[in-house]
């Protein structure tokens, strides 16, 4: 079972218009492909950052031994896979989403249909029906 923080956005009449779902810890896909990663969900000024961040290395190669030029990096990547998904959240809060708890699943589709049969009726018909959409 996986651990997985829910944020909704909720339309003008307090209607929950959508779930997204983010696995909590550490990230394979931002320590494999940390630049893609946040181009991917559009996080521009992460992404600057990590750029800097990656400037800064070369520029430290040049001062010091290639050794600690690598581990640094390494480090570096690490840190970032395990912030990446708290990085999301917090930019999906600056969109309107809103974090409101925690659920078990063994997979995302688990765990959403988890947290949807622990809600009352604050469901838009589009989310329970996509036809009438």
């Amino acid at each position: 079972m996986n651990l997985y923080n829910v944020l909704v956005k909720k339309n003008p009449a307090e209607k929950i218009e959508d779930i997204v779902l983010m696995r909590d810890g550490f990230s394979w896909l931002a320590f494999f492909f940390n630049g893609l990663w946040f181009l991917y969900f559009r996080m521009w000024k992460e992404f600057f950052v990590l750029i800097f961040v990656n400037a800064a290395f070369v520029f430290f190669a040049k001062i010091s031994s290639n050794f600690d030029r690598v581990l640094l990096e390494a480090a570096f990547i690490f840190m970032v896979a395990l912030n990446a998904n708290y990085w999301r959240i917090e930019h999906l809060k600056k969109k309107s989403y809103e974090l409101v708890g925690v659920v078990f699943g063994a997979n995302p589709i688990d765990a959403k249909l988890h947290f949807i049969n622990g809600l009352d009726e604050e469901f838009d018909e589009a989310i329970l029906n996509p036809k009438i959409a």
